[in-house]
């Protein structure tokens, strides 16, 4: 088995226009990418089993047959596994990729689309997406509509891989913790920002930010607990057209003890600005 992985995330606007792919190679990969820390990691499996509904559906094309295993449903975000058996006459790779577009409830609320294969052996395949989204309904259950239509960004499926389930957020409901901070601060550079809330589930947490002044793209922060223990982000995504919503996102990272600190940094680390304390009721 290959455990070459290809991962890229895209916004779901300019999807032609802006495309960055990474390729990462053995055992690093397996640490480092965002997906494999939630469904690919088989010592979560257990653990998160209460938040995947389980999905079991095929569907088929010329192009071969992609069976739907399961879906998680995250705060703003879903994460999803498929199989996928080429044709015999499709020339398919680790590199080739697909991105699902979903409706919720019959809306779009995607703002970015992420994703890896994942060469099984005998011509199979495992796909794995991340759809990160904006002010996803708290609802129970969700009404999802996957289509599965595009080959690496700019190849069309005529006739999509399409899937309509009921997915269920029940369980992460009742665990998900909403940390409210409405903290404005100045950083060193110049720029200023609101933090506006913390989200906290056992598959991520999340810290919801809005720039002020000065700045054209995301902060990095880092989460300090009382004992001293670091976390840094693992991915940061746009909320906005403008750029100026921004969700920081930490995979497998649920905040469990009463207080932290959320400190903003830059790429090297460097402190940009004050501390701002959080405290879960």
């Amino acid at each position: 088995m290959s455990i070459e992985v290809v991962y890229e995330e895209q916004p779901t606007k300019n999807r032609k226009r802006k495309k960055w792919v990474f390729v990462f190679f053995g055992v690093f990969v397996i640490a480092c990418v965002v997906i494999a820390s939630t469904i690919v990691n088989k010592n979560h499996d257990a653990a998160f089993s209460a938040y995947k509904t389980l999905v079991g559906q095929t569907s088929e094309n010329e192009f071969g047959q992609l069976t739907l295993n399961e879906v998680m449903v995250d705060d703003n975000q879903l994460l999803l596994n498929a199989t996928f058996v080429p044709a015999k006459d499709v020339n398919f790779n680790y590199q080739i990729f697909f991105f699902p577009q979903v409706l919720v409830n019959g809306q779009n609320y995607m703002v970015r689309n992420g994703g890896q294969t994942i060469e099984q052996g005998a011509s199979t395949y495992t796909i794995y997406s991340s759809v990160k989204m904006r002010d996803l309904p708290q609802d129970d259950k969700l009404q999802l509509e996957i289509l599965y239509n595009d080959w690496n960004w700019d190849k069309p499926i005529n006739e999509p891989w399409t899937f309509e389930i009921e997915a269920s957020q029940k369980q992460l409901q009742e665990d998900r913790k909403v940390i409210t901070v409405d903290k404005t601060i100045q950083l060193k550079n110049d720029t200023k920002i609101k933090v506006e809330k913390v989200v906290t589930t056992p598959i991520s947490t999340t810290i919801y930010y809005e720039t002020l002044e000065n700045a054209n793209e995301s902060i990095n922060f880092k989460i300090v607990s009382t004992a001293g223990k670091t976390w840094r982000q693992d991915s940061s995504y746009t909320l906005n057209e403008q750029h100026t919503k921004w969700g920081i996102r930490y995979d497998a990272r649920y905040l469990t003890d009463k207080t932290y600190k959320l400190i903003p940094v830059s790429a090297d680390d460097s402190q940009l600005g004050p501390a701002i304390q959080i405290r879960r009721k």
